[in-house]
């Protein structure tokens, strides 16, 4: 993407949401804008870390094949015989909830091949699954000794640590080196999966600290226009449950759609602030002397609310890698990005949130309403 004034190009950055199945809307959104030229910052938590990682561990040309290839082999049919004589599920009612509440149980009772199974042994941290086949894998779609080269986008992700509770990033531009460990350890969501030892810390799913790590959007000085893309999978705003299933799935939407919020909100304040020494400071005696306080970059932030369809299963909608479902989640990620993406083109439709701070919301999913 590129800035329409004369000035500086914008720099792209993309914050991706972690979900677990629910990644595949962020795996949309990142085929969208690749199309649309690509990000120089990838930031991830979980699931988001590892379609970051896919990005940034692969040449232009092939990210989106990689990604495409890491959803086909983790989804699949959950009711094959089903499908095979009745054909592919409908898009909503009662069979195609069915089907999803299937594929959820059958991860949740099974494991998933190539990314988890159930723990063989205890292990020093008790966990229901481990991610051993994950790790084997990871190297068939990031290349590795990519993340942090010359040339490469940046890549931040993410975990927890799991005595102190503190936040730990490791970012590419810092020098950190990532590896297999550092993606699982960004996924480790206990008590799921066994948190992962690095460097003498516990580390955890990075979702618990920072689920779309935005605020390191914010703190990151810039000296020209910075267009930001967050995924959120768990959109703050839904409808009234009326079952219990429906409820505990809007508790995780308020739980992680809310901390991404209140990130947004942290930050719209700073920027407000920023702008308003910089304009007193052009207004003090020392204006004269060319003394002014830096004056905060125009930033314009989109966000993609991935919304879940009535017929989705709830809380374990995580855990439905149908490929039915899969494949619509992709889609609406990658829709949702299009039509942002030209809204941010025409930088029209937006809130401002502070003087140079502007707000794109997009919906996405299956709730999406109608236009």
């Amino acid at each position: 993407m590129s800035g329409g004034e004369a000035g500086p190009p914008a720099t792209t950055v993309l914050v991706l949401g972690g979900g677990i199945a629910l990644g595949a809307f962020g795996a949309g959104a990142c085929e969208a804008v690749e199309e649309q030229g690509g990000a120089d910052w990838l930031l991830g938590s979980s699931a988001g870390a590892l379609n970051a990682a896919i990005i940034a561990g692969n040449p232009p040309g092939q990210r989106v094949e990689a990604l495409h290839r890491f959803w086909s082999s983790a989804s699949a049919d959950p009711t094959p015989w089903a499908s095979f004589w009745l054909g592919p599920p409908p898009g909503a009612g009662a069979w195609r909830r069915a089907h999803n509440e299937t594929a959820a149980w059958q991860t949740l009772l099974l494991g998933r091949p190539g990314l988890f199974r159930h723990r063989r042994s205890p292990g020093e941290t008790p966990s229901l699954y481990d991610l051993e086949p994950l790790r084997r894998r990871l190297p068939e779609f990031v290349d590795f000794g990519r993340l942090g080269a010359k040339g490469a986008p940046r890549l931040t992700i993410v975990a927890t640590d799991v005595e102190s509770g503190d936040r730990v990033v490791f970012d590419t531009a810092r020098g950190a080196r990532i590896g297999p460990e550092h993606l699982l350890a960004s996924c480790a969501l206990m008590p799921l999966f066994p948190p992962i030892e690095i460097d003498g810390r516990l580390l955890c799913d990075g979702g618990l600290a920072s689920n779309a790590p935005v605020d390191l959007v914010f703190a990151e000085p810039s000296q020209g226009p910075v267009r930001c893309i967050v995924t959120e999978l768990f959109a703050r705003a839904g409808q009234r449950p009326r079952s219990l299933a429906a409820a505990a799935g809007r508790a995780a939407d308020l739980a992680f759609g809310n901390q991404t919020w209140r990130m947004i909100e942290a930050g719209a304040r700073e920027h407000a602030l920023r702008a308003r020494l910089a304009q007193l400071a052009a207004q003090g005696p020392g204006a004269a002397q060319g003394n002014q306080a830096p004056v905060p970059p125009v930033l314009d932030l989109l966000l993609l609310d991935y919304r879940a369809g009535l017929d989705e299963a709830g809380p374990g909608k995580p855990f439905d890698f149908s490929r039915a479902t899969v494949e619509e989640r992709w889609q609406a990620g990658a829709t949702a990005m299009r039509e942002g993406g030209d809204r941010l083109q025409a930088r029209g439709g937006g809130t401002t949130l502070a003087p140079g701070f502007t707000l794109f919301e997009m919906d996405g999913g299956a709730a999406r309403p109608a236009k």
